[in-house]
């Protein structure tokens, strides 16, 4: 048995590498695991990060019965090119809410012949049950990069946020918080964009605040991400959040607070400069991005594959 994780090839993006993880982790655990990338180009030649280089190859030639191929829930293009093979299917679904994004609905998966799928959070698997999945559902978290954990630098009284998701409501909030308070104006801002995992490491470690912006989230790695450096989140849960989110590790709000976040900016900027220290709540953040762990992400994956494709 093979299992190929179907993908476009483009490696940036943190649902993209979870998929390389997937398959280095599961070639550690000795199963043949490998890479389809779906691409038109005839001279395409993959890049991968470092640690993450995996077998791979263009088109779904050659799959067998037996082998598994996984496909993201998004990715309509990698699921037609597999309706014709005679591969097992799974759904990799890390964005719940883009559940029907490549197929019309539950019956159309079947259809296609998804038999599990795999999610990243609990509350991910209890959402898309809710949608109609009455089939095998498997967690399996995504681990934290090191990187994180493992960047110091000195603080800056500085917000930092990953835009990508919200870039209008990131300058709505930037704006109301600059509007009633002229005072923080001078108050630094950083987007982070277009930035490699150790660079990001570096604006959360050295920012005092990381607003969350994730939005439509199955998990949503940046708060963890940031919570991993010791910043001080503020912000959205993003839905996904909510797998991890408590008072004691941030503060978190419903969607369209955006006048309450700016309010919660000043109140923490404000505290902050009085010389406030944060030690409960920073190490509270540690300890939640600290259990998204490389041992507990491994145990719940050969777990969901002992599930899949179980032993002969």
């Amino acid at each position: 048995m093979r299992i190929f994780y179907v993908t476009q090839g483009v490696h940036l993006t943190g649902g993209q590498l979870v998929n390389l993880d997937h398959v280095a982790a599961l070639r550690r655990l000795g199963y043949d695991a490998r890479l389809i990338f779906i691409r038109d180009e005839p001279d395409f030649t993959p890049q991968f990060p470092p640690g993450l280089e995996s077998p791979w190859q263009v088109g779904a030639a050659g799959l067998a019965a037996d082998d598994v191929v996984v496909v993201g829930e998004i990715f309509g293009k990698g699921a037609l090119a597999l309706v014709d093979t005679p591969a097992r299917k799974v759904l990799h679904n890390q964005g719940p809410y883009y559940t029907f994004a490549a197929f019309l609905d539950v019956a159309s998966m079947l259809r296609w012949g998804c038999e599990a799928m795999i999610f990243p959070s609990r509350f991910a698997a209890g959402e898309v049950a809710r949608f109609g999945w009455t089939g095998p559902a498997h967690v399996v978290r995504p681990a934290l990069d090191p990187v994180f954990a493992a960047t110091t630098a000195a603080r800056r009284l500085r917000v930092a946020a990953t835009t990508n998701r919200r870039p209008q409501e990131w300058r709505l909030i930037r704006g109301i918080l600059r509007s009633l308070r002229p005072d923080l104006s001078e108050v630094p801002w950083l987007e982070i964009r277009g930035m490699t995992r150790p660079e990001v490491a570096q604006a959360m470690a050295s920012s005092e605040i990381y607003l969350a912006l994730g939005q439509l989230e199955g998990l949503g790695l940046p708060p963890l991400e940031a919570m991993a450096t010791g910043a001080l989140v503020v912000g959205f849960t993003g839905a996904g959040g909510a797998e991890y989110a408590t008072r004691g590790n941030g503060d978190w709000f419903p969607e369209g607070a955006h006048v309450e976040i700016a309010a919660m900016l000043a109140r923490r900027i404000d505290e902050l400069r009085a010389g406030k220290a944060f030690a409960v709540r920073r190490d509270a953040g540690r300890a939640t991005a600290a259990a998204f762990s490389r041992q507990r992400f491994e145990a719940e994956l050969a777990a969901a594959w002992a599930a899949i494709a179980p032993p002969a």
